[in-house]
C-alpha cells in the first residue's frame, strides 16, 4: 500500500518534506476527506490523533507514489509517537480510494476539534525544526528511542527559535552578521538530554577574507531561567543547594553549589512563566515582582546555552531550610536563606563559584538601596 491519509501536522508541507528528506513530486498530494472520522487536539499537547466518530468528517490530504526509504522515514517519525497503521477509504475530488492513516495505539485526552492552521501558526516553525534534528537519526536509533529524545529534541528548537528572533543590535558591534559565516557541514556528535553538534566551519575575519575551514564543536544547550528572590523589608535572598554534575566532573571535592532558582524554559512558556514557575516548584516562593537583570550566552565560544537572569522581589519571612524538587527530573534541593551583608561576604570570598550569582549579586549591590527605599 503507497498511500497515506495525512490528516494532522504532516498535512503541514514543510513538515512532511522534512521527515521524508525531500521535495514532494507534482500531484503526488491531494485534498481527500476520511468520512465517520473525526480529528482532535491531544489535550494539553501540540498535535492531534484521530478516532472513529459517526457523521463527522476528517479532512486531510491523500500522499501517494512513497517509495520505500519514503515510508520507512515516514514510520521512523510517527512511531516515535506511538502510531500504527490501519488501511480506510477515503474520498478525493475524483473518487474514492484506498490509504493508510497513522491511529494512535492506545487512549489520549480528547481537546478541542483540531485546527491545522492554528498549529501551524503557533507551532509549525518549531517542529519542523525540532524535525530537522529528529531526521538526523534516521537508521541510527529505534523510534522508540527517538521518542525518548523528543521532549530535549523540542526544546532545542525552541531555543534556536528565540535566538533566531533576537536580532538586537548592540551598539558596539563589528559589521559582521550570521551572512558572513558558511557552514561547509554539521553532525549531532552527541545526543541525549543535552546535545553535541561538530560544525566546518568558516567566518569572515577582520581583515575581510573568510578563514580557513575550521573543525569546531558547541554543546547545545537550552534557554535557561534564573531568579535570585530577594526580600528587600528583611533584605535577604534566597538560594538552593543542590548536587551538580559540571563541578563533579571538574574534579570538584565540593560538588554542592548555593546558586539562584534556575530551570529550563518549557514548551509554550515565556522566560518569564518559566521563572515564576521555577521559582515555585524549587522554593515554594509566589513572585510580587519581577525584574530583569539580563540575557546572556554563560560560554559563547563553546555552548549555545542562554541565561535569562532575574530578580524576584518576594516575602521571605519564615522561609528557608526546605527540601524540595521534582521527584520525576529526580531533583534534591534544599533552601538557603542570607542577609544582604552574607550573600555580598560570599562573593567577594570567591565561595560563590556560580556565574548567575555572582552576576545577579552584584546587579543588585548597584540597585539595593533604590529597591530597598520602594518597599
Amino acid at each position: 500500500m503507497e498511500k497515506l491519509f495525512l490528516y494532522g501536522t504532516l498535512a503541514h508541507i514543510p513538515l512532511l518534506e522534512t521527515v521524508l528528506g525531500r521535495n514532494l513530486e507534482p500531484g503526488q498530494i491531494v485534498d481527500a476527506r476520511l468520512a465517520d472520522h473525526a480529528v482532535y487536539w491531544v489535550q494539553g499537547a501540540a498535535y492531534p490523533f484521530i478516532e472513529p466518530r459517526k457523521g463527522a468528517l476528517a479532512v486531510g490530504l491523500l500522499l501517494s507514489g512513497l517509495t520505500a526509504d519514503d515510508r520507512a522515514r515516514l514510520d521512523f517519525y510517527e512511531g516515535g509517537f506511538d502510531y500504527d497503521l490501519r488501511i480506510l477509504q477515503v474520498n478525493t475530488d475524483t473518487g474514492p480510494d484506498m490509504a493508510q492513516v497513522y491511529f494512535p495505539t492506545g487512549s489520549l485526552p480528547r481537546g478541542a476539534p483540531w485546527d491545522l492552521q492554528q498549529w501551524q501558526a503557533e507551532w509549525g516553525d518549531l517542529t519542523v525544526l525540532a524535525a530537522q534534528e529528529a531526521m538526523e537519526y534516521f537508521g541510527q536509533i529505534t523510534a522508540g528511542e527517538l521518542a525518548r529524545r523528543f521532549p530535549a529534541i523540542r526544546r532545542r528548537a525552541a531555543s534556536c527559535l528565540r535566538g533566531q528572533a533576537d536580532t538586537r543590535k548592540p551598539a558596539i558591534f563589528s559589521p559582521h552578521c550570521r551572512d558572513d559565516v558558511s557552514v561547509e557541514g554539521s553532525r549531532m556528535a552527541y545526543s541525549n538530554f543535552y546535545a553535541m553538534r561538530e560544525f566546518d566551519i568558516r567566518f569572515r575575519q577582520f581583515s575581510g577574507e573568510m578563514s580557513d575551514v575550521l573543525d569546531r564543536a558547541s554543546f547545545i544547550g537550552f534557554d535557561v531561567a534564573i531568579v535570585l528572590p530577594y526580600d528587600p523589608v528583611l533584605d535577604c535572598v534566597l538560594l538552593v543547594e543542590q548536587f551538580r554534575l559540571g563541578p563533579f566532573a571538574r574534579g570538584a571535592k565540593y560538588p554542592w553549589v548555593l546558586e539562584p532558582v534556575a530551570g529550563h524554559i518549557d514548551l509554550g512558556e515565556t522566560p518569564e512563566q518559566a521563572a515564576r514557575r521555577e521559582t515555585v516548584e524549587e522554593a515554594g516562593l509566589a513572585l510580587n515582582q519581577l525584574i530583569p537583570i539580563a540575557q546572556t550566552y554563560p560560554s559563547p565560544g563553546a555552548s549555545s546555552e542562554y541565561y535569562h537572569i532575574y530578580l524576584g522581589i518576594c516575602d521571605l519571612a519564615g522561609q528557608g531550610g526546605t527540601n524540595r524538587g521534582e521527584v520525576e527530573e529526580n531533583e534534591d534541593i534544599h533552601s538557603h536563606i542570607l542577609s544582604y551583608e552574607q550573600l555580598m561576604q560570599f562573593v567577594d570570598s570567591g565561595e560563590a563559584n556560580i556565574l548567575p550569582l555572582v552576576f545577579a549579586a552584584n546587579w543588585l549591590a548597584r540597585n539595593r538601596d533604590r529597591l530597598r527605599s520602594g518597599a
